[in-house]
């Protein structure tokens, strides 16, 4: 599955050096996606250690799960101090100054001695991993609009995709021959290379005479000017919940997959490979689509589908029919839907403000990673009953959520803003 995968991004990748015009395109894409994926693998490296450090920790899995909260609920806040900063003065050194802080707090929770200075530390890392969750896609925004936005975003998420697909293998492998504290060292390397990569690589996207004024009054108009907008409202809370099903399945898989199922480690990674691969390889479709039928009726169109296959999955659970085999053929549907619907919308979504481009990006992290969190959280408090249930439940709610958010979202939708 990795071969395969690996092979993708580098078909693609030759493709594009094929044609000169296209080549900073590409480099800009990759150096974006790598910044990305370095704080990206911290979602769910530790994931298959669950159990090693619960009992490391003399603690108990239910409660690991929490530091997943933790972290989500630091990215949401935390993009509200980036994205403004960023409009303000520039993206590069307020990328670089998270990526630092990201580094410390992961030697940090690598030394954590008890699940609360986990979930600690756990937020703190989140906090500078959260600049590299936003100004990428700001710096999108300032180069590129509509299509070719899309495409940038698409080709980010080919190298962004190799987190879920490799994190979960890297994870089993490393905590198989190392102590847990290992995968947090892992992170903090990773971070330093990334910052090295900003540092020496990555120019300044967002020039001077293009930035917004300083001072709270002018970020705060910045802010309700974009919530006074019902339409990027209804957006970005779309886009919230369709992700919100992603980091449920982040949390619950675990249980489901490795006690409920009975799955080994390799096994396990082998699930989250196979929704990586469906969520990256349905995004690679998202510009030629777009540009025949538009962003907004793609994205319904996925939406449909993945409420669709998630209703049924939980109706066939339900009836006790079904198995395995289903719950992950399910699962790929889905997802592969959510990437087609994240690029999409969010070309859509920052069309119409590429002047606050930070602003806006920060507010989409903010809602989806706080739904995310809250969903996570949430299935770690209703979780214990021994089933793939819970975690089905939650992800189908926040996938006919997400669908019925659509109307709103696309009403009305000036045209230019649909390719």
């Amino acid at each position: 599955m990795g071969e395969v995968h690996t092979g993708m991004i580098l078909a693609r990748w030759r493709r594009l050096r094929a044609n000169g015009a296209e080549r900073e395109l590409a480099g800009r894409a990759l150096v974006l996606g790598l910044v990305t994926l370095s704080v990206s693998l911290a979602m769910n490296l530790y994931v298959p250690a669950f159990p090693k450090i619960a009992a490391d920790l003399a603690s108990d899995v239910h409660i690991i799960q929490f530091s997943v909260g933790s972290y989500l609920a630091a990215l949401a806040i935390g993009q509200n101090i980036y994205g403004p900063l960023s409009d303000r003065y520039g993206r590069k050194w307020p990328l670089g100054a998270g990526l630092a802080i990201y580094i410390l707090a992961s030697i940090g929770t690598a030394s954590a001695g008890s699940a609360e200075a986990l979930i600690v530390w756990r937020f703190v890392q989140g906090l500078g991993a959260c600049a590299a969750m936003v100004i990428p896609r700001a710096m999108v925004r300032d180069l590129y609009t509509g299509v070719q936005a899309a495409r940038v975003i698409s080709l980010v998420l080919l190298v962004v995709s190799v987190a879920p697909l490799m994190a979960p293998m890297l994870g089993s492998a490393l905590s198989a021959i190392l102590p847990w504290n290992a995968l947090f060292w892992f992170m903090a390397t990773a971070g330093a290379l990334s910052l090295i990569l900003v540092l020496m690589r990555l120019p300044e996207t967002y020039q001077t005479e293009r930035r917004g004024a300083g001072g709270y009054g002018a970020i705060l108009q910045r802010y309700r000017a974009l919530l006074a907008d019902r339409r990027f409202v209804a957006q970005i809370a779309l886009l919230a919940f369709a992700q919100a099903g992603y980091f449920t399945f982040v949390s619950g898989s675990p249980q489901v997959f490795l006690q409920v199922h009975g799955l080994s480690t390799w096994q396990y990674s082998m699930v989250f490979a196979v929704t990586a691969v469906a969520w990256v390889a349905s995004a690679q479709f998202v510009p030629t689509l777009m540009a025949r039928i538009g962003g907004d009726r793609l994205a319904t169109i996925a939406l449909s589908i993945g409420a669709v296959a998630a209703l049924l999955l939980l109706a066939t659970l339900a009836l006790g029919a079904g198995g395995l085999g289903t719950l992950i053929v399910a699962l790929a549907v889905m997802f592969g839907t959510v990437g087609i619907t994240v690029p999409a919308v969010t070309v859509v979504a920052l069309h119409a403000h590429g002047e606050a481009a930070g602003t806006a990006t920060a507010l989409i992290g903010t809602l989806n990673f706080a739904i995310g969190a809250a969903a996570s959280s949430l299935l770690g408090a209703i979780a214990e009953d021994g089933t793939e249930l819970p975690m089905v439940a939650m992800m189908t709610a926040c996938a006919v959520i997400a669908f019925a958010l659509s109307f709103p979202a696309f009403r009305g939708l000036p045209e230019a803003h649909k390719r």
